[in-house]
């Protein structure tokens, strides 16, 4: 994946439908999810599967991810999550594993994965909350096994 948000918004001006808006809008962290589970497609396949994971209600219709749920569907692992509040950039040097992290700015939000303390995952080609904005949130993922 590169920015399969991006590639959402651009189709949405040819594909209208509340889904494709919702992806658009919202599905960074699903997205991220993604990325932070080692799953590498194409940005088209990656909208599909976040379809797909509405679908089966691994997502919320507005994109909120159900964690264990999504990964489970990705992966057929179990997934646990550990939050994390998060105060400035600095704090992200604690990450050396792949890690979804929220950064806000202006009553906006945006997901990105970091990996060795630098954002290495964006589902935007530009976003305004990771240039201007600070890291509020992580979600520190522990998988096992699974069944696929």
């Amino acid at each position: 994946m590169k920015n399969p948000q991006t590639l959402a918004e651009k189709l949405y001006v040819y594909f209208p439908t509340l889904q494709l808006k919702a992806i658009k809008d919202y599905a960074c962290c699903a997205f991220t999810l993604m990325w932070c589970l080692g799953i590498d497609t194409d940005d088209a396949t990656a909208i599909m599967a976040v379809a797909d994971m509405i679908q089966h209600r691994a997502l919320d219709v507005d994109c909120t991810v159900y964690w264990a749920k999504a990964a489970e569907h990705l992966t057929g692992q179990k997934l646990t999550v550990e939050f994390k509040d998060l105060k400035d950039k600095k704090e992200l040097k604690a990450f050396k594993e792949r890690t979804p992290v929220k950064f806000s700015y202006n009553g906006k939000s945006h997901w990105v994965g970091i990996e060795n303390g630098k954002i290495k995952f964006n589902a935007l080609e530009r976003s305004v909350c990771v240039e201007k904005g600070n890291p509020v949130t992580a979600r520190i993922l522990h998988i096992s096994g699974g069944t696929k």
